[in-house]
This record gives structure tokens, sequence and C-alpha cells, in this order.
């Protein structure tokens, strides 16, 4: 019920029926006092017709005595519901018959008796039957032979209330009929005004909801009309801007969640509003819906007085470090349209290889310039000495100079590696492939290595079937790969030991296993020996003229080629280096 008394239509109909009803009323009232005042005036002119008609036909020409015995008083017709006529002396009638001896005062009467026309509406009186009635009075005072008399004339308010009812009851059904007809018109016309609002609010809660493919066509061209038209236009540029909007949220969302960065965004108050997916995996340890902003400053070694006076355009920027695991942390502040602190932005960046790379940057020029020190002070030392006299012994200048040779060749080596990585890093230029047959290039590097094995009297046994391995390849690069670990082997095993070479096909790769008889590499060292200046045994392999390059570039060089290089050694059962390349279909 509530709800129906709320929609528009009804407080229309209402209203409207409020506002008739009320000028009817006020109308009817206004009639009926009208009509009243009239009933009364002509009442009033006819009890003084009357008076004076006592008064010129019985005052007049009878004498007191006589008065009740003049005609007039049977044409009055004397009755309850008619004008009553009557002469009073001192308050008490004397004629007609009918009303000799009864007392009459009232204020008309006390009017009268004063010497003026008395004229009373309403007051109440009895009847000729002894009940009570209300009565309009009127008295005339006039004088006979120097004797005061009152000429009274009255008749009951019976008549004029009973037609003033008669006309108030008209109007009360008139004014039924106008409520009906204006209740049923004010239907209709308010259902003109209402069904297109309601249409209107209908199509404004779909579109709320997201739907706006429904359109209100405008039935007129009035105010109504016209407001379908601008909604609709609305409507349109509204679905242009939301197309627009969620266009770029979900740009932006998608930017978000694929960057590497992680992201996370807090309110003014301190709490997480967004977190992306980088974000999550940056700080899987940390629980991030239960940290609010300062917890995060603190765990990412932030300063909260710093943030707080953080200024839109500024930025703090910290490093968090878990042992080998570096991460950026950047904060900066966002601000309303106003100007007011609306929140803060954090960006996350996992630096560890960043930072791992530098390490290795800085120890890479450490161990460059450590290598090319100790043999160019050897250089230097011998060749002072033999400026200062040295030259005259000559077995001591001989072997003077056979140092300053091997110093220069390692040297040399050196460069050279150097340069081998500097190209292969820089990619300056593809190397050349061609199908190479893969086990006829190993028998080959086999026997290019067995002349050095012999110089510790060492065998390199090879075992594989015999047929043709085609790989795409530069032959030269696949060689030089092959006698680098060969060469490892042989300096790092025994005399009067073998090494074993053999080679595995599948139905991908060729696998090529070289297994040694040295002291085998610690666990530690299995995951750094292909970095760059790495040695096991940092003495021992100095002493053999190892730079510390050769499993760096064997690594590099496979990657070119699409392969792996791979390492097993337990402590004292010797290493087994693994090459792995994709076959070829031919």
């Amino acid at each position: 019920m509530r709800k129906l008394l709320n929609t528009l239509k009804v407080k229309l109909v209402i209203t409207y029926t409020a506002a008739i009803l009320l000028v009817m009323i006020v109308a009817g009232s206004y009639l009926l006092f009208d009509m009243r005042n009239m009933e009364i005036n002509r009442t009033k002119h006819q009890l003084s017709e009357l008076a004076r008609q006592i008064y010129s036909e019985v005052v007049q020409q009878y004498e007191r005595i006589n008065f009740i015995e003049a005609p007039v008083w049977t044409l009055l017709g004397q009755s309850e519901y008619e004008i009553q006529g009557m002469i009073l002396s001192d308050g008490v009638a004397i004629a007609p018959e009918s009303y000799v001896g009864m007392h009459f005062i009232n204020r008309a009467i006390s009017a009268a008796w004063a010497g003026e026309i008395g004229f009373l509406v309403g007051h109440p009186g009895p009847g000729l039957g002894g009940t009570e009635q209300q009565w309009i009075s009127f008295a005339m005072p006039v004088t006979r032979n120097g004797e005061d008399f009152i000429i009274y004339t009255r008749i009951s308010t019976h008549f004029m209330n009973e037609s003033l009812s008669n006309v108030a009851f008209s109007l009360v059904i008139m004014v039924l009929i106008s409520i009906v007809l204006t209740l049923i018109l004010w239907f209709f016309l308010a259902n003109t005004i209402t069904a297109p609002i309601e249409r209107l609010s209908r199509h404004a809660k779909a579109i709320a909801a997201g739907d706006f493919s429904g359109k209100i066509t405008a039935k007129s061209k009035d105010e109504i009309g016209q407001l379908i038209v601008n909604f609709n236009h609305m409507e349109q540029e509204l679905s242009s801007s939301l197309v627009s909007i969620t266009s770029e949220r979900n740009k932006r969302e998608a930017i978000l969640q694929n960057t590497s960065h992680g992201v996370l965004a807090y309110d003014a108050a301190g709490s997480l509003t967004h977190a992306n997916n980088a974000s999550m995996e940056l700080l899987s340890n940390v629980a991030l819906q239960h940290y609010n902003l300062y917890d995060i400053l603190d765990f990412l070694g932030l300063s909260r007085t710093d943030i707080s006076d953080l200024q839109p355009e500024e930025i703090r920027e910290a490093t968090y470090q878990d042992k080998d695991y570096f991460m950026q942390a950047c904060v900066t502040s966002y601000t309303s349209q106003a100007g007011e602190l609306d929140g803060y932005i954090i960006v996350l960046q996992d630096v560890s290889r960043q930072m791992k790379l530098d390490n290795m940057r800085k120890e890479f020029v450490a161990n460059v310039s450590h290598e090319l020190r100790t043999p160019l002070t050897s250089i230097r030392t011998y060749a002072e000495t033999l400026m200062e006299g040295a030259l005259e012994d000559e077995k001591t200048a001989k072997n003077f100079l056979k140092v300053i040779s091997e110093e220069s060749q390692r040297m040399t080596l050196l460069v050279s590696d150097l340069l081998e990585l500097s190209r292969i890093d820089s990619k300056g230029s593809a190397l050349e492939m061609d199908m190479v047959d893969l086990l006829a290039l190993l028998r080959m590097s086999v026997r290019q290595s067995q002349f050095l094995a012999n110089t510790k009297n060492q065998t390199i046994q090879l075992e594989a079937e015999s047929g043709s391995c085609f790989v795409e390849a530069n032959a030269s690069r696949i060689n030089q790969v092959i006698t680098n670990i060969l060469s490892n082997s042989i300096k790092y095993s025994p005399e009067d030991t073998s090494i074993f070479v053999t080679m595995e096909i599948t139905d991908k790769y060729y696998r090529i296993f070289i297994k040694d008889q040295g002291m085998g590499i610690p666990q530690e060292s299995l995951a750094r020996i292909f970095e760059r200046f790495y040695r096991v045994d940092k003495a021992r392999a100095r002493a053999q003229g190892g730079t510390g390059l050769g499993l760096a570039i064997v690594k590099e060089i496979m990657e070119e080629h699409g392969g792996r290089v791979h390492v097993s050694s337990q402590m004292g059962q010797g290493t087994t280096m693994v090459l792995r390349f994709n076959r070829s279909n031919l």
C-alpha cells in the first residue's frame, strides 16, 4: 500500500482530486452561505410585509378589543409551518385568538419595545403545539390612540433548513460525481505523464545494470518527449564513454597484470587497493592482505617519515635483500583532482639478475686485471733483469727469455679467449652453419687431443657406432668445444690413465660423454664451473696454464648451436662432461 502511494501517478491523482475537492467545498460553502443570506433577506421581507399588512388591516381599522375579529387572521391560515403574525401588548399576545394570552420575549421584541424594528434569526421558541422550534422573527412597534403595540411576525427555520439541506445534498452529490470523474480523467491524464517516466525509470535501471541495448521512442514533442530524446542522447554518450573507459581500464589492467614489475596501490588510509600478479610472486612470502602501507614500508626498508612528506613528483627508493635475492622498491604518492592525497603506489622489481651481473662484471674486471697483471709483472721483471746485465749470462738469459715467451703466450691465449667471449656476447656475427658429420668430427678431435695425452702417457678411448651422425653446426667451433673439454680432462687426470669418450643416439639428440679419472669437482662448485674465470683449484689451474674461460666458451658455443653442456662429478671418481646436440632431419 505504501509503495502504491509513493507512485507519481497516485500522487498526481490524489493531489488534483484534493484540489478539486477543496475548491468545490469552498465554492459549495460559499454558495450555501449566500443562499442562506438570500433566504433570510427574502424571509425578512415577507415578515415585514405581513407586519405592515396587519398594521393597515387590523391596527388602523379596528379597536383593540376588536383586533381578533379582523378577517386578515383567517387569511393567514395559521399553521405550524407557515408565517405567523400577531399583535403584542406588554409581551402578551392579544390577537389573533389562537395566540391570545401567550407570552413572547426575545431580542427582536425587546428592540421593538425600544422603538426600533427588531429582526432575529434562529432563536428558539414554542410553536402552536408547544414544541420548541427555531424561528426567524420580525417585530415592529406601532401606536393606536396613544397605546403602544408590537406587531410580531415569525416563521419557522424548518423550511429554510430543509431547502438548504436539499441544496447541500445536491452539492455533495455533485462533488462526489466530480471526484469520480476527476479520478477517472486524471488517472488517464496522469498515465500519459507517468507512463513515459516509468519507461525512463526501467530503462535507467537497465543502464545501471550495464544493458545499453534498449531505446525509448518519444511519442510526443512536449517536455516529456524532449526529456526522452535527451535521455537517449545521454545513453549514447554514456555508452560510448563507458566503452572507452572499459577499454582503457582493461588495457591498464592487462599492462599491470602482465608486467614483470610488481605494483601495489594503497589508499590514503594505508589499505591495500590493488596488487598485480607480479607483486604476488615477488612477495610470495608476505601475506599482503594482512599488511597495510606502513607494514610493507617497514618490510622493504623504507622510512615512514620520508613517505609521509612525499610529494607526487618525488620518488623514494630502497633495495630489499634476502641472501642472493635482491628487490628494488620505488614508492610515490598520487593525488585527487582537488590536489588532496589519494594514496601511494609502490613499484617492485626483481634486480637479482642485474645485481648478479653487476657482481660478475666487477669480478670479471678484477679477474682480467689479475690475469693480465701476473704475466705482465713477470715479463717486466725478467726484462728489467735482462737489461740490468743478465744478458751476459747466456744460460740465465735463455731461461728468462723462455719465461717471457711463456707468459706472453699465456697473455695471447687469455686475450684470444676474451675476444672469443666478446664476439659471442656481442652477437655481432652469426656462425656459418653447415651439415657436419658429428661422429667424424669427434674422431678428428680425439686424434688431435691424443698428441697432448701422450705427454702424460694417457689414452683416449672412443666408443661409438659406425656410420654418420649429421648436425647443423660450425665444424671449427664444435672441434674447439670437444678439444677444450678433452684438454681439461687430460690436464686434471693423473698420468697413465684413460679418458673415455662415448656417443649416444636418441630419437631427438646426439649425446657425447667425456669421462676422465681426475680428482673430481666438489658439489658446491658444479653450478659455477661454467662461469668466467671460475676455477675449482685456482693455484693448480694457473700452474697448468688455464685462463678460467674455457668452459665458459664451451657453454656459449653450445648454446649458439641450440645444444647444451652438462657436468656430473663426484670427488675421487672423476668428472663426466655431456654435450647434447639436436639431430638434423635430412
